[in-house]
């Protein structure tokens, strides 16, 4: 068992008050340690704090047993024989050693601390110990119900058992876990520990590692062992409580031990035992209940699910835990998507189709050459008639050439075309951006969704805590069961929201994989703190934020950044290479009718075969040439073409007309929004600055309502109220928070620079365009 109780090493006071009476106080403890001697002072403190006006108060110097009991019996004759007033004992040895040995309590003896149930017996119905000179305060622990409670959680099969290994040489461990799981259908694996442990031999298919004792462990090495089960993605438990889930370890079924009542119970019961009072009649109990309570950002990270019934059965916490698993930031998602987002590629395909329609126009101007071959047979009746023209058997072949030299159309073609591919970029890029901006929304839409599953889990836990003011209300008589049927109902509702937000979460990261081009069922794991939110962005950009928090420069940063947005926007040269393509189309159509069109063309003609009759001419006439050519020149004008280019001519009028339209309109949408995302940021700053005071009254007041419920001095609905404008506020905060960076994005993403995305150069430059643009204003 770890020492979290197991102390101290106190020294006595070196000087003697006069006039006050003497209480010799003698330790025993178990194993020294740092944690041991820091919770020694605090015990010391407490007593003294208590008693040292009245009394002076002197403390042996702690005895540590090592875990013997056979030493913890000597140790405890030996405070005896010291006169020592009274006696505290800590831990499970000495418990042990008490039970074992029957001791008759010669002079006030405490016991504090764990005690093992399945080797100590100890009756949850006493409300005294019944010992004369002999009391107690105890934390029950049990093996049997840590492993029962994990195997409803886990479900494993076969588990790994971390215990000290002078342990097992104390106490019946191995025969006790036996018994235990001869009624469960699975097995465990003892792995023992020592000092010098820093890893753990994990056997193969071990599927769970339950953390019983590690009391020789500092906490670095136990947070190296934590760390390595962690990473094998193992389930884990704690037998120490929620302090270790702090540190990583995934579950707990022991409650946090409160250090602070059980020191100030000690010191009142000593106060008590000098007023008279016998122990055997003091009060025992101590406020522990166990109940399973889990580290959700753990479980997550393991692999563990829980069914939507099963939420409410569990306490939860989180620890910010980051795994050794790559954690993605905003900049890294961003670059992520510029290389696999389906849309983009998409885009891309267009741009290599619009780089073929260019080649395609260009085509025009290229030659066209064409080889034929044909043969022919005549009757050779006919041939002999044809005089030498026509043989029988004849075949023939040529080459044809057609070479455009100039043509209006085709230049045009290939004018419009390259426009029309620059216009396409010119798209792929404002797409690029608006892709962009859109993984950024994504990606603090999940932080926000993420951050409410937190606050709802949160206000989970507090209505559970509620719900048990409000049965120990009903138990005093001070409230009703209506108080607790509220409180019922009011967990139903949070357990509802919880669910909700878990179920959103997943819908973000769908959505992220989306603009990712990730598998489905990839779950992300992203890097952030509000913190690092901050620190994200660009220096350069932080300066930008800071001109406008200042009035007077407010308005000529905002004429800045809408004239770097009319710069840089890939929309208006969009536009304008579209007004060129259309602008080229009106001058075709309109002069394209005086231009002609120039074309060279040729044919080089073979006989590959003459035979038969009518292969030779008549005497007196020369014989036919078996090869010949020509060569043309073509010249066409396209006078009128059935009215279409005048038709052609004033659509291409009106498209222009269109198009200029189009980009003022652009243009004062882009005007438009930069001002709204700048009074937007102005706005988020304003909210982040007042929800978080609203944060802090809301807390404040939770806490009064609480009280002042407990003590019967307000209705139960007041007290749902304060909790609800809790939950309302933290939301409200949290949101803000993140809506200040998505505004931001909205900002880079209107005047078309990302300055996550830029280098610090670039950055550093624009910002020294907009400094020099207000001074020069």
């Amino acid at each position: 068992m770890k020492n979290l109780l197991l102390f101290i090493f106190i020294v006595c006071y070196s000087s003697v008050l006069m006039g006050q009476d003497q209480i010799k106080i003698g330790v025993l403890a178990e194993k020294e340690s740092l944690q041991s001697d820091a919770l020694g002072m605090t015990m010391k403190d407490e007593i003294l704090s208590l008693l040292g006006h009245q009394y002076h108060v002197v403390f042996t110097e702690a005895v540590f047993n090592s875990y013997d009991p056979s030493l913890a019996k000597t140790q405890y004759d030996s405070l005896i024989a010291e006169d020592c007033d009274m006696i505290i004992a800590f831990g499970p040895t000495n418990a042990l050693m008490f039970y074992e040995e029957n001791i008759t309590f010669e002079i006030p003896t405490i016991l504090a601390g764990f005690v093992n149930q399945d080797f100590v017996e100890l009756s949850s119905q006493n409300e005294t110990s019944g010992i004369d000179n002999f009391t107690y305060f105890i934390t029950p622990f049990s093996m049997k119900g840590d492993v029962e409670s994990f195997y409803s959680l886990a479900n494993y099969k076969n588990l790994g058992v971390v215990v000290d290994d002078y342990l097992i040489t104390s106490f019946p461990i191995e025969q006790k876990l036996d018994e235990v799981f001869a009624e469960m259908d699975a097995e465990y694996t003892l792995i023992p520990i020592h000092e010098t442990t820093s890893s753990l031999e994990i056997p193969a298919g071990v599927d769970a590692v339950y953390f019983s004792s590690t009391s020789q462990l500092g906490e670095e090495d136990y947070q190296k062992i934590i760390n390595q089960v962690n990473e094998l993605q193992l389930p884990s438990l704690s037998g120490y409580g929620v302090r270790d889930l702090e540190l990583g370890v995934m579950a707990t079924n022991q409650p946090n031990i409160n250090f602070d009542q059980i020191f100030r119970r000690i010191a009142l019961t000593i106060e008590a035992v000098t007023r008279g009072q016998n122990l055997s009649e003091l009060p025992i109990e101590i406020d522990y209940e166990n109940g399973m309570t889990i580290n959700l950002d753990i479980a997550e990270y393991v692999g563990m699910n829980f069914k939507n019934s099963e939420i409410v059965k569990y306490n939860y916490m989180q620890s910010n835990f980051k795994g050794e698993e790559h954690r993605f930031s905003l900049k890294s998602l961003m670059n992520i998507m510029l290389h696999q987002n389906l849309a983009l590629q998409v885009e891309r395909k267009s741009i290599d189709i619009k780089g073929q329609e260019v080649r395609l126009s260009k085509s025009n101007y290229l030659p066209e050459v064409g080889v034929n071959a044909g043969g022919t047979y005549v009757n050779a009746e006919m041939a002999e008639l044809s005089f030498g023209q026509n043989p029988e058997y004849s075949m023939t072949g040529n080459v044809q050439l057609k070479q455009t030299i100039y043509s209006a159309d085709a230049s045009a073609n290939i004018k419009m075309a390259q426009l029309s591919l620059e216009a396409q970029r010119e798209d792929f890029n404002a797409l690029e951006l608006d892709q962009v901006l859109e993984v950024g929304m994504a990606y603090y839409n999940t932080l926000i969704y993420e951050a409410n599953k937190s606050i709802q889990l949160k206000n989970l836990q507090l209505t559970k805590e509620n719900l048990k003011l409000a049965e120990e209300n009903l138990q005093m008589g001070v409230g009703g069961k209506s108080d607790v049927l509220r409180f019922q109902s009011q967990l139903a509702q949070n357990t509802q929201g919880m669910i909700e937000a878990k179920n959103t979460v997943a819908q973000s990261h769908l959505a992220l994989n989306k603009l990712l081009n990730l598998p489905m069922d990839e779950r992300l794991v992203l890097e952030d703190s509000l913190l690092l939110g901050v620190q994200e962005q660009n220096e350069a950009y932080e300066q930008l934020i800071e001109l406008l928090d200042q009035p007077n420069e407010r308005f000529l940063l905002t004429e800045f950044l809408i004239q770097e947005a009319l710069t840089n926007s890939p929309e208006l040269m969009s536009l304008h290479y579209n007004k060129e393509s259309v602008e080229r189309n009106y001058k075709l159509n309109k002069n394209g009718r005086f231009i002609p069109t120039v074309a060279l063309q040729g044919q080089y003609n073979q006989f590959l075969l003459r035979e038969g009759a009518g292969t030779t001419m008549p005497v007196g006439f020369p014989n036919v040439p078996l090869n010949n050519y020509n060569v043309g020149l073509n010249v066409s004008i396209p006078i009128f073409q059935q009215n279409t280019r005048n038709i052609n001519q004033q659509k291409s009028k009106i498209q222009m007309e269109k198009l200029t339209v189009q980009k003022n309109d652009f243009e004062q949408d882009m005007e438009r929004m930069v001002y709204d995302n700048i009074i937007a940021l102005i706005n988020e700053l304003t909210n982040i600055e007042i929800s978080k005071a609203n944060k802090v009254v809301a807390e404040e007041n939770l806490k009064i309502s609480q009280s002042e419920y407990a003590n019967g001095i307000i209705p139960v609905i007041q007290l749902i109220d304060a909790q609800n404008n809790l939950l309302e506020n933290e939301l409200a905060f949290i949101t803000a928070q993140y809506n200040y960076f998505m505004v931001s994005l909205q900002i880079q993403r209107a005047i078309g620079y990302y300055f996550l995305l830029n280098s610090e150069e670039n950055n550093q430059a624009f910002y020294a365009r907009a400094t020099q643009f207000i001074q020069n204003n």
